[in-house]
């Protein structure tokens, strides 16, 4: 008998054991990755309006936060044959080659200036969310499906806005330090060098790169981005108010 009683409570605590155990498992289990596809349109005038502008959206905030190259500004030791040093400073690309700095100026500006309408667009998402709401019931029987894309826009708009902030800033920054390296700011340059790398967690580092190149190749490189600093000039440098 009391072999039996052992059995039952071991099955009873195995039973209020394991799904404690499958429940902790879906926990952990991450969560996919919201990824947007635009649906068959459904014929609804107010509904599929809504399902276009998250595809609009969504497509605008990729092209925002994709295929965007930010270079940075080095420290240049120029050695001589002589090995004799001078120190230039410079924007630079990942590998080390110089850089217009006048076309990565014109590319951060045109980032800032592009942001303030698609702040606008997102922040009117959530009016065009509250129609598509409305419209959904008479959609009838595709109700049932189309329903989960209701959740689309604010996820675009989380998932994008978080994204486009990091690189709105990011944009002004570096713009700023691409200003002040014209004028000729050392100080500014490596301090807004700091502010940059400070807040990328990818850099890790608030130290100025240190770039060696031998005179020669210094000079052809010189040359190359003084061509395209001509050929792209910079119509204006201000850089406007930040946008809250």
């Amino acid at each position: 008998m009391k072999r039996l009683i052992s059995f039952v409570i071991c099955i009873v605590a195995l039973s209020m054991i394991i799904p404690q155990e499958a429940n902790a498992q879906k926990k952990k289990k991450e969560k996919k990755p919201f990824v947007w596809v635009l649906p068959e349109l459904t014929g609804n005038d107010s509904f599929d309006e809504y399902l276009l502008k998250c595809d609009t959206l969504n497509t605008r905030i990729h092209q925002y936060c994709d295929n965007i190259t930010f270079y940075e500004v080095a420290e240049i030791h120029v050695i001589d044959e002589n090995g004799e040093k001078e120190i230039n400073y410079h924007v630079v690309d990942s590998l080390g080659n110089l850089r217009s700095s006048n076309k990565a100026f014109i590319q951060n500006l045109n980032l800032i200036l592009a942001y303030p309408s698609l702040a606008s667009e997102m922040a009117l998402m959530a009016a065009c969310t509250a129609s598509a709401t409305t419209a959904l019931p008479s959609l009838g029987l595709k109700a049932m499906s189309y329903g989960k894309y209701l959740k689309a826009g604010p996820k675009i708009i989380e998932k994008g806005g978080v994204e486009m902030k990091k690189i709105y800033k990011k944009a002004r920054t570096q713009a700023k330090q691409i200003k002040a390296l014209k004028a000729g700011k050392i100080d500014d340059v490596k301090a807004l060098n700091a502010e940059i790398n400070t807040s990328d967690m990818e850099a890790g580092t608030a130290t100025m790169r240190v770039i060696e190149m031998q005179k020669t190749d210094y000079e052809a490189e010189f040359s190359k981005i003084t061509k395209e600093d001509e050929e792209n000039p910079v119509a204006q440098d201000d850089i406007p108010e930040e946008e809250v």
